[in-house]
């Protein structure tokens, strides 16, 4: 039985990562599989990569929730840049 790619383990990360990308690889155009790598990465605190994939997921979809969570990603590193800057 073939699993959807909405079933992942958010908690398996690396697992998820693979699946997410080879999924990706074989459905470019899936906005959400993007959006959904892209959580994996903002979990794993790799804030760079999830920025990319939640940019990609909107241009597919400008619909898409990862506009949503490109304004709390941004918001979030604005809080982190300040606190680094002004201890």
């Amino acid at each position: 039985m073939t699993r959807k790619i909405t079933d992942i383990n958010t908690f398996d990360y690396e697992n998820s990562l693979m699946r997410l990308s080879e999924h990706i690889n074989q459905n470019p155009a899936d906005d959400n599989a993007y959006y959904l790598r892209g959580n994996i990465y903002r979990k794993m605190n790799l804030f760079g990569d999830a920025l990319n994939d939640y940019y990609r997921a909107l241009e597919l979809n400008p619909q898409s929730e990862a506009a949503i969570a490109i304004e709390i990603l941004n918001e979030i590193l604005e809080f982190r840049n300040t606190d680094l800057l002004n201890p």
